[in-house]
């Protein structure tokens, strides 16, 4: 997994081709959080903003949030 930019949207890529956007603003405030609050934030805030087919590729793709902290740092 891992965050990229095409065409101006940053987008998180969860691996056999699926992306979510995700918002410069949430990365920023991931990056912010302590790892024990990232839970909380994508339950608050990420997740609420995901369209349905959104939400069933984060489903799909069993996101833990080491891996989406290890995106966030990378990035």
């Amino acid at each position: 997994m891992q965050l990229k930019r095409l065409n101006d949207v940053l987008m998180l890529d969860i691996g056999d081709g699926l992306c979510v956007p995700f918002f410069e603003e949430w990365v920023e405030q991931l990056r912010a959080l302590p790892y024990e609050e990232f839970g909380d934030f994508m339950r608050d805030t990420i997740y609420p903003a995901l369209s349905d087919k959104e939400r069933n590729l984060w489903h799909k793709a069993t996101i833990s949030n080491r891996d989406l902290q290890n995106a966030i740092q990378a990035f």
